[in-house]
């Protein structure tokens, strides 16, 4: 069965639980054919002082398939936004559900582990999606592409977090973006430090996660 038809029916007969979701994660994990650091060998860590969550499980530091969906949706409903871009993408969540419901859009995910991003590639070239759609690098010291949408997790430290979001904020100077925290830290630090997001239309505040935009967009669609 198709993992997206088979998230949405089944969670048709469950609570909509954060641990449920979680669990339906791992089951779309398996089915896609992931295989993560207790059985992956062979595979090269990249080895910084910088934070990669590696002590925790991959279902621990990932969103789950079914907060993803309802992300794409929320963020973009008429299906104007054509350029996302995960900022600590993990093993790529974000583009598996962007190839399903929003084939037209261009995804980018940088990852710091270049295990994850190896694994990535793989499963990716399985499943039909663009390899080169995720690909290893530090999103605190790298000049980050433009995008219509970002979506950061707590992919680091504070100041890392921050390095990123200064990064962006030169970017929305001449390109509007909407940007989407997940995660206490990151959402802490765009509330007391960024103003610029959320200035013009004010944030929508989740559960999880919050939607922020940098100012008006204009044009039947965001590139």
């Amino acid at each position: 069965m198709d993992w997206l038809l088979f998230l949405e029916n089944d969670l048709r007969t469950r609570e909509n639980l954060y641990a449920l979701e979680k669990e339906l994660s791992a089951e779309i994990d398996a089915g896609l054919g992931f295989k993560f650091p207790d059985t992956l060998s062979g595979v090269p860590a990249l080895t910084t002082a910088t934070e990669t969550w590696s002590h925790l499980s991959p279902q621990a530091f990932q969103t789950p398939y079914p907060e993803l969906l309802r992300i794409v949706r929320e963020v973009d409903p008429d299906f104007r936004l054509r350029s996302w871009v995960d900022l600590g993408a993990a093993y790529g969540r974000l583009g598996i559900v962007l190839g399903k419901v929003r084939p037209e859009a261009k995804f980018l995910g940088i990852e710091i582990d270049e295990g994850r991003v190896q694994e990535t590639q793989r499963v990716f070239t399985k499943i039909g999606l663009a390899p080169e759609s995720i690909r290893l690098g530090n999103c605190a010291s790298e000049n980050l592409p433009v995008a219509a949408v970002y979506f950061i997790y707590d992919f680091g430290s504070a100041e890392e977090i921050e390095s990123a979001l200064r990064s962006l904020q030169k970017i929305a100077h001449t390109h509007p973006m909407r940007v989407i925290g997940r995660g206490k830290r990151v959402r802490a630090i765009i509330e007391k430090n960024h103003p610029w997001l959320g200035a013009v239309h004010p944030a929508v505040h989740r559960l999880h996660y919050s939607i922020y935009r940098s100012h008006a967009e204009e044009g039947p669609a965001q590139e």
